[in-house]
């Protein structure tokens, strides 16, 4: 009996782990995060969320905007003027399995997400180099039905 109870107990923690991930339609950009991963780049991932919230999974194409805003004087109408710059673009194909649970966080704050990472992107593979101590990283997400979705974060460079 004992033996049966620890094969049940070694079954259940074997296959427990392998649950599938939520793949209910998006109907939102629950999060995107960016963030410095060494002087030259950055790293950047993103939920999705279903119209309950819970995080999910979705087949789509990503585009994902990197800019920063110059405030420059206008003599002509007296005042600063914001011209937003894009200094990378890129647009990606993802799969339900480019998902993945992680966990995300510091100590108290630490959790658990379904995130899909676009990877580090090298400060050398933007069309111009940051000039600005901040900018923003926007993702648009775009589902097989052609549902739109945005989020953004703001980076610091």
């Amino acid at each position: 009996m004992k033996k049966l109870f620890i094969c049940f107990i070694m079954f259940f923690v074997l296959f427990s782990g392998c649950a599938s991930l939520n793949d209910n339609s998006p109907a939102y950009v629950k999060e995107v995060v960016a963030y410095k991963e060494g002087s030259e780049g950055l790293m950047i991932y993103f939920i999705l969320a279903d119209s309950s919230g819970s995080m999910t999974t979705s087949d789509g194409y990503v585009t994902l905007t990197i800019s920063e805003t110059h405030s420059e004087w206008s003599s002509l109408t007296s005042e600063y003027i914001d011209t937003e710059i894009t200094l990378y673009s890129a647009s990606f194909e993802v799969k339900k399995t480019n998902f993945h649970k992680a966990k995300v966080g510091v100590g108290a704050f630490e959790h658990e997400v379904i995130l899909c990472s676009l990877g580090r992107i090298d400060y050398s593979s933007f069309r111009k180099r940051p000039s600005e101590i901040s900018g923003k990283v926007k993702i648009e997400f775009q589902t097989h039905n052609a549902l739109r979705y945005k989020g953004e974060d703001t980076i610091f460079f």
